[in-house]
């Protein structure tokens, strides 16, 4: 999220709400229809097509009457073929294309399938057309990146050539919808890389750059709404509908199994592979031992390191999978980095103090720190875009955005996390268990008091299956902070979240939230934007801002279900039954 809505979120974000229009996704408002209607069964088949036939009929209107709030995104790349007109198309695209948001887009990706084309072929095609699209944006970025002279074009193009080698990779799995989490990752990757082209958008390469990351944005959309139609209706695309959300009424079903989510963790007494510590060890920094980690390994590599003060940034690369952090306890064994958003070439996504991009990395009893000045806004402690990433006992410390949990699946259980705005944001499929949220006082003229908000999630298409869930969380404030909330109640002011993107979903499931949490529960981000198309979900809070402030929660908010609520635990959520190792 961003300093002001001209700002990017892989860039910067808030410090306070802002207070004019709010930066629209690439995608975000491009379809007249808006939010798909709640429906427990679609439509009868041929009613169904009308909506299709009349985008096709559109698209003879010149393109500034079909567009829609395309806000900072040039026009199509010429290389988009023309739309097909409906009775070019065979039944079986017309079909398919019922699950996507951007049907012209789909019609024309499946233009030349064969009629008897079946279900898995025209997924399989639309995957095709997906990857192919990526060596030209990696091309495009090495050219940015080789002719800047500009250093925050320069990072902007650093960070699409990461971004986009992650999409790429995201993008391996075959089409089936297990890999509906990854490749809806790769969508939130070219997302970003949009996003940090924005703001340095001063030419025409990097107009067209975005314009055609735009095209192959609405492809990923595409795409991750067939396999989510995939993973409801199974192949039978008679039945294919737009993806909808709990708003629609529509919750996926539970995991069949609970599991004991106490003993989910990082295991205690791993045997080191390595150690780090001041002298006497096998390296004296992390970065070190990340580099000896062996590379896409299938084992744990366990570094211990000892109690002590690193001041460095440590990066994980993606390659350096199963890295496993043990330190010697909360306080004791402390990382710490004060990089933050405010300085030229970097951005929010570049500030982590602990980055990781791997997956299976997981830690234990440690502190990752960021302790930018108090001028800082955007300063991340501990980012993660890399899967089945696992934190244990770890305490974050920071202000504004400390825990960036960017991609894929993570779970953090026993930690205790820091901040004022925004400080849980990303937009994976995260669950927090048994983790006290902690507000701390703004650094500057904390006496006057603010606006926070715990988290920001950062959903942008329904069919992603990502969002926040806290179980059995604490909400509550530092003594520093309650000592000022006392002198002056009215004017600190603490809340669940606010929606950083169109279809954010964060849901708090048997939480404990003090009396600082405010009775409306929820800040809109500016004016009613995602407010009909968010999800913010409450099941059974606890304490003087839970059950004693239910009554005066926003309209907008929900309370879960009870015949719904195990679709937010571990399990279900993040399948952590099949990934996150048990404590002892």
């Amino acid at each position: 999220m961003c300093l002001s809505p001209s700002r990017s979120p892989i860039y910067n974000r808030p410090v306070r709400p802002p207070t004019h229009s709010t930066p629209s996704s690439p995608l975000e408002h491009a379809l007249d229809s808006g939010q798909p209607l709640p429906m427990s069964q679609p439509p009868p088949l041929m009613l169904r097509f009308v909506p299709l036939l009349v985008v096709l009929v559109l698209l003879g209107l010149p393109s500034s009457l079909c567009s829609r709030n395309h806000h900072h995104a040039p026009a199509s790349s010429p290389l988009v073929k023309p739309m097909l007109s409906s009775n070019a198309a065979p039944l079986a695209v017309l079909l398919a294309c019922n699950a996507t948001r951007f049907q012209p887009a789909c019609v024309s990706t499946l233009s030349n399938a064969p009629a008897e084309s079946s279900t898995s072929d025209l997924v399989a095609a639309t995957l095709y057309a997906l990857r192919s699209r990526l060596p030209p944006a990696v091309s495009t970025a090495r050219s940015v990146l080789a002719s800047s002279a500009n250093v925050n074009l320069s990072n902007a193009a650093n960070n699409c050539l990461t971004l986009l080698s992650l999409s790429t990779h995201r993008l391996t799995p075959p089409p089936s919808p297990s890999s509906l989490l990854s490749a809806s990752t790769a969508l939130l990757h070219l997302y970003d890389c949009w996003s940090a082209y924005k703001y340095v958008n001063f030419s025409s390469t990097i107009s067209d750059a975005m314009a055609y990351i735009n095209e192959t944005i609405a492809i990923n959309s595409n795409y991750i709404s067939m396999l989510a139609a995939l993973q409801r209706y199974g192949e039978d695309t008679s039945r294919w509908t737009t993806p909808q959300t709990e708003r629609d009424g529509y919750w996926p079903p539970a995991a069949a199994n609970s599991a004991d989510e106490d003993a989910f963790g990082v295991p205690k007494g791993l045997p080191p592979n390595v150690t780090v510590c001041g002298a006497g060890c096998d390296y004296k920094t992390v970065r070190e031992a990340v580099a000896a980690t062996p590379d896409n390994g299938d084992e744990w590599f366990v570094a211990h390191v000892k109690e002590g003060v690193y001041e460095e940034t440590v990066r994980v690369p993606l390659e350096k999978t199963n890295l496993v952090l043990v330190g010697d306890g909360m306080g004791r064994t402390v990382i710490t980095g004060n990089l933050k958003a405010d300085t030229p070439g970097v951005s929010t996504f570049n500030t982590a103090t602990v980055g990781v991009l791997a997956d299976g990395f997981m830690a234990r009893d440690l502190t990752i720190a960021n302790t930018a000045g108090p001028d800082a806004h955007q300063a991340v402690a501990f980012l993660s875009t890399g899967d089945r990433t696992v934190l244990d006992t770890v305490e974050l410390l920071g202000h504004q955005d400390t825990l960036y949990a960017h991609a894929m699946r993570q779970f953090y259980t026993r930690c205790r996390v820091s901040g004022t705005v925004d400080f849980v944001f990303g937009n994976s499929a995260t669950v927090l268990h048994d983790t006290a949220l902690i507000i701390l006082p703004r650094q500057l003229r904390p006496e006057d008091g603010e606006d926070d908000t715990v988290t920001a999630q950062g959903r942008t298409d329904p069919a992603q299956p990502t969002g926040i869930v806290l179980r059995g969380c604490v909400v509550n404030g530092s003594d520093d902070y309650m000592a000022l909330y006392r002198q002056k109640p009215d004017v600190h002011h603490v809340y669940l979240g606010r929606p950083w993107k169109e279809y954010s979903r964060t849901v708090f499931v048997g939480c404990t939230l003090s009396d600082i949490v405010q009775p409306q529960g929820w800040m809109p981000w500016n004016g009613d934007f995602a407010l009909n198309t968010l999800y913010y979900g409450e099941y059974e809070s606890a304490g003087p801002g839970g059950d004693g402030a239910i009554g005066s929660r926003v309209g907008w908010s929900s309370q879960v279900p009870k015949d719904h609520v195990d679709v937010y635990s571990a399990a279900s959520f993040i399948q952590g039954d099949q990934w996150i190792p048990k404590v002892q």
